[in-house]
């Protein structure tokens, strides 16, 4: 077991969606009811300032020209290098009650960008779509619960995915050249004793880790689904997403949410909010550019 550390005791709502961007040589992470894009950088330890927007922000893309493709209220919103929206895209068929929830660009440059119910957390009504460069989108998902984390394997023939209220992540067979996914089936199932899986990202040897919220943890497991490791976010239960960033890919960030939502206080905690980070012996996969 594997102690994480904190690295800004930044109070965050529900941080979010963290990732390294090779573009700025910085961490991107969000608070959602914040409404922040935080940017964090590696090398001295400091955050370097916050974007904040007028609708929630529950995950960040860097493109591949510089700025960012955000999760912003129920849209993807494109913004230029210093944070001015540049651009909105609307998710089809998403009711205005829905806001999106973490996603993540695949090998090719697309973004798969989940949803949720902000009225009625955990009703079937959320999605998971597919934005292309080009601006297209299409729905690959439909009913789903909460959707969370995903994941590519490094020969790019797997597809993980997490709608948390499933208690599993989640396997598709992935065509890098279509971005078609099917087959889905169980990869990893979770009783709920360590909380339920939220955020995750794969490593270069098909790891995966994976945000239990609840659970003060992130879990890894192997490509077979075996467990590995854990690491411990102390005084935080509500671990949210992971990343691996910095130059070299070699420490593990963690975000966590300081509000009390879901049945899991945060009472007590000193160090809810807080961004962690972690050197578990592994290095992340290069982080994925939207192309658009």
């Amino acid at each position: 077991m594997i102690n994480a550390e904190v690295v800004h005791a930044a109070e965050a709502g529900l941080g979010e969606g963290c990732v390294w961007s090779p573009v700025e040589n910085l961490l991107v992470w969000v608070d959602i009811p914040g409404r922040a894009v935080h940017r964090f950088d590696h090398d001295t330890g400091q955050s370097v300032g916050l974007w904040r927007y007028s609708e929630t922000v529950s995950n960040a893309a860097p493109r591949a020209g510089g700025g960012l493709a955000l999760g912003l209220g129920v849209s993807v919103a494109l913004t230029d290098r210093v944070g001015a929206i540049e651009a909105v895209i609307e998710l089809p068929s998403e009711p205005e009650s829905n806001r999106t929830n973490d996603g993540a660009v695949d090998p090719m440059g697309r973004l798969f960008q989940g949803t949720l119910s902000h009225t009625e957390p955990g009703s079937p009504v959320a999605a998971l779509h597919r934005v292309d460069g080009d601006g297209t989108t299409r729905r690959v998902v439909d009913g789903v619960m909460i959707s969370n984390g995903i994941g590519w394997s490094p020969d790019q023939a797997t597809m993980y995915y997490i709608d948390t209220l499933t208690f599993r992540v989640d396997r598709f067979d992935y065509d890098p050249d279509t971005g078609e996914i099917e087959g889905r089936r169980p990869f990893v199932t979770f009783d709920g004793s360590t909380g339920g899986p939220d955020g995750m990202t794969v490593d270069a040897d098909g790891c995966l880790w994976v945000a239990m919220f609840g659970g003060y943890r992130v879990q890894c497991f192997s490509p077979e689904g075996e467990p590995l490791e854990t690491v411990v976010t102390p005084g935080s239960p509500q671990t949210t997403c992971c990343c691996f960033g910095g130059p070299d890919l070699d420490t593990l960030y963690i975000t966590t949410g300081l509000s009390s939502i879901a049945g899991v206080s945060t009472e007590g905690e000193p160090n809810a909010g807080a961004l962690f980070a972690a050197d578990v012996d592994a290095v992340g996969l290069p982080t994925n550019l939207f192309a658009g």
